[in-house]
C-alpha cells in the first residue's frame, strides 16, 4: 500500500465509530513503524501502517506482520 495512503486510511479508521477499531483494541497501543503514526495506550502492537489497518478493520491475515507484547491480546479481540 502506498504510505501515502495509509495514513489518511489509519487516522480515519481509528477515529470512525463504523469500524469499532478504538472500542475493540481499548488497552493496546498501535504503533506503525514505518509512518509517523501510534493511538492508543496500553501494551504495544508494532507493524508497518498497512498491516496496522488490516488488524484496525479487524483482518486477522495482519497479525502475521505485526509484534510486541500486545500481539496476543490484539489477537483475541478479532472476528
Amino acid at each position: 500500500m502506498p504510505l501515502e495512503r495509509v495514513l489518511p486510511a489509519l487516522r480515519h479508521v481509528w477515529g470512525s465509530r463504523f469500524y469499532g477499531a478504538q472500542k475493540r483494541l481499548t488497552g493496546l497501543r498501535l504503533i506503525a513503524t514505518d509512518l509517523d503514526w501510534a493511538e492508543g495506550e496500553g501494551a504495544e502492537v508494532r507493524g508497518p501502517g498497512g498491516e496496522l489497518l488490516l488488524l484496525l478493520t479487524d483482518r486477522r491475515v495482519a497479525l502475521e506482520n505485526l509484534d510486541g507484547p500486545g500481539l496476543a491480546a490484539a489477537a483475541t479481540r478479532l472476528a
